[in-house]
């Protein structure tokens, strides 16, 4: 018997890299993501490097795609 497992790649996110994901699917900026979580830009930056490698996508928009089809 062949069994296909489907894992859904956000749930190798932590719950930091959740939120932050959160926040840039809400339209946020880095710096304003910063601001808000009281981080600076180049953590978030650091943090969405890591939700790219995570997610196994190469950029924001193949990101925004993936969280979109997953929410469906």
């Amino acid at each position: 018997m062949n069994t296909t497992i489907n894992i859904n790649p956000l749930e190798k996110l932590s719950k930091r890299e959740k939120q932050i994901l959160d926040l840039m699917l809400s339209g946020l900026l880095i710096k304003d993501i910063g601001s808000a979580l009281g981080l600076k830009s180049n953590t978030i930056s650091t943090f969405k490097k890591s939700i790219l490698i995570k997610t196994g996508t190469k950029n924001i928009i193949e990101l925004f795609q993936l969280a979109n089809n997953l929410k469906k």
